[in-house]
């Protein structure tokens, strides 16, 4: 932790970009039982006064804001796709142009996904995930099959991807989390750079990671798993003891602010 700490630099204005589920909170058996506490949720107000914080995730912005429930604070939501910050929301155009081949195929999967139990759709209205958890192991590429065949029905419209016991389709533009955190510090300015810091434990925290190596601090969380993330850190309590200490670091360099 320590040694992390060492390698903030001083003086600059520090960005922390944070995922949510299984960072900020332990992934749960469905998402809406992931919930923050109220003492964390101080915790993130605390350090948006000190420091330009984005909480990142494949949620919808929409849902990801009323979760945490921290004003003051960056969104960003759907892989990068939807953006609110300093009282303004941003959705790449892309995203927009396919919304409704998005809720076809929504829509499509939920009908066919019956004889998968345990496997549920999350109509994210930009992106849509499969969740199989709770499903049979066994079941996984008959899935699969059923989410790839709608994804071919949209003619290179839509694009599949794998997360942590989710499959994602989201539109085929080249963008993800870490094309987000981009656009967020491109939109936030600063009259100094940014030295940025991510935290993220999935794969598709990885784009994060690449998008910013070389600069900042780029941390995964867990063990296993090989990563572009120059650190890591053991799991979620951790990670709260590393925001808390930051911003005691933060806090006794004012020029940094």
């Amino acid at each position: 932790m320590t040694k992390l700490l060492e390698l903030v630099r001083p003086g600059a204005p520090v960005a922390v970009f944070l995922d949510y589920d299984g960072t900020l909170v332990p992934i749960r058996q469905r998402p809406e039982l992931a919930s923050l506490r109220a003492e964390r949720r101080a915790e993130l107000a605390r350090l948006g006064r000190k420091a330009l914080v984005g909480i990142v995730s494949g949620r919808p912005l929409d849902e990801l804001r009323r979760i945490v429930r921290v004003p003051g604070i960056a969104y960003i939501g759907n892989h990068g796709l939807e953006i609110r910050a300093k009282g303004r929301t941003w959705v790449h155009p892309g995203a927009v142009r396919q919304e409704r081949a998005i809720g076809r195929a929504a829509a499509a999967i939920e009908a066919k996904i019956c004889g998968f139990p345990g496997a549920f759709v999350e109509d994210k209205r930009f992106t849509v995930s499969v969740h199989f958890r709770q499903a049979d192991a066994r079941h996984y590429a008959s899935l699969r099959n059923v989410i790839v065949e709608e994804v071919r029905r949209s003619r290179g419209g839509l694009v599949l991807s794998r997360g942590k016991k989710v499959l994602e389709i989201k539109p085929n533009i080249r963008w993800d989390k870490g094309k987000g955190v981009l656009e967020l510090l491109r939109r936030a300015g600063a009259s100094r750079p940014f030295f940025p810091i991510y935290i993220g434990d999935d794969r598709t925290d990885e784009d994060a990671f690449r998008s910013l190596q070389d600069r900042g601090l780029t941390i995964r969380v867990g063990s296993g798993r090989r990563t572009l993330a120059r650190h890591r850190l053991r799991g979620v309590d951790d990670v709260w003891a590393f925001l808390a200490a930051l911003r005691l670091l933060i806090a006794s360099h004012p020029c940094s602010e």
